[in-house]
């Protein structure tokens, strides 16, 4: 199993001492990866809640930092020379699909093919209406941006016409030269079911062993509905984690993941026995200083990885 780091910068840790520390850590300590996270604005009050909070509602603060996912990628490659770097995931129809897969082909040629795409369709209305984009048709954008960046990474002039996008007779040179990987964010199964049919990967959010057990059934059923073999698909978890010094007793343990090293091994363990490759961790508290992110890092990279590799 490969083990990265989520980068803060979303939320009250978000600034340059934070997540170049912990880039340059990860790139020291071993592990495989850095993330990203994707928003754009936060809305004073909003509709819907945080889809994958637990225990309340899940409001986000409109007040929340937020360090543009692309741009932070880009700095992280140029200051590191052999982990990957991800987005953990980028939200399509914010964009047009010629301005990102430029960017990440950009990053993809600069890196010497060290990018991951996470890929998702949003769930913030009011990010939308900002940006005059139909809240309703995000999933219809998402697989159709998925598409465009197959043909135009991989064709010299390709000829895409779709609902939403369309270019012909254009090249977006240099194009890659690896594939940039797309992995479907989400539990749902509409997210599973995109991945099956377009994605290379399906990057599962804090889900429990249990939890993960029945999600990676269904999508091996899912797999099978779509004629997609299942072992094609990479599966990876971003998963939170709050780590503690002593062992915690069943009832005192819940998402984010909270224990001791030891718990945490056993979790991970049956995290890649059901055929999880890679983990994205983000380190709990949220707004943890970056003495103790990094103090997590190095117990993952150090006790954690190993145990489970």
């Amino acid at each position: 199993m490969n083990f990265g780091i989520a980068l803060p910068n979303i939320g009250p840790a978000a600034d340059p001492e934070a997540i170049f520390g912990l880039a340059d850590a990860v790139e020291e300590f071993g592990l495989g990866s850095v993330w990203t996270g994707d928003h754009l604005a936060f809305p004073k009050d909003p509709q819907l809640p945080y889809p994958y909070a637990r225990g309340g509602p899940g409001f986000i603060d409109a007040s929340s930092k937020v360090i543009d996912p692309l741009t932070v990628m880009a700095a992280v490659i140029g200051r590191t020379k052999r982990i990957k770097v991800g987005v953990s995931v980028l939200i399509l129809p914010y964009r047009h699909p010629l301005v990102t897969a430029k960017q990440l082909g950009s990053m993809q040629v600069l890196s010497g093919g060290r990018v991951i795409l996470g890929v998702g369709v949003g769930w913030i209305p009011e990010e939308f209406d900002a940006l005059d984009v139909d809240y309703r048709k995000r999933g219809a954008m998402t697989d159709e941006q998925m598409r465009y960046f197959r043909a135009v990474w991989e064709q010299d002039y390709p000829d895409f016409q779709g609902e939403h996008y369309h270019i012909k007779d254009m090249s977006l040179f240099p194009r890659p030269g690896q594939a940039i990987p797309q992995w479907v964010g989400g539990n749902t199964r509409f997210a599973m079911r995109r991945a099956a049919r377009l994605g290379d990967g399906l990057h599962l959010i804090d889900a429990t062993p249990d939890e993960l057990a029945a999600q990676v059934e269904q999508f091996k059923r899912i797999c099978d509905e779509e004629a997609r073999d299942p072992a094609t698909v990479t599966l990876s978890i971003r998963q939170s984690l709050r780590l503690t010094e002593k062992p915690l007793a069943p009832e005192e343990r819940r998402l984010p993941i909270t224990g001791s090293v030891e718990q945490v091994i056993e979790e991970m363990s049956t995290y890649k026995a059901l055929g999880i490759e890679d983990v994205a961790i983000g380190i709990r508290p949220r707004g943890a200083g970056l003495q103790r992110q990094l103090e997590v890092t190095e117990i993952i990279a150090k006790e954690i990885a190993p145990a489970v590799a």
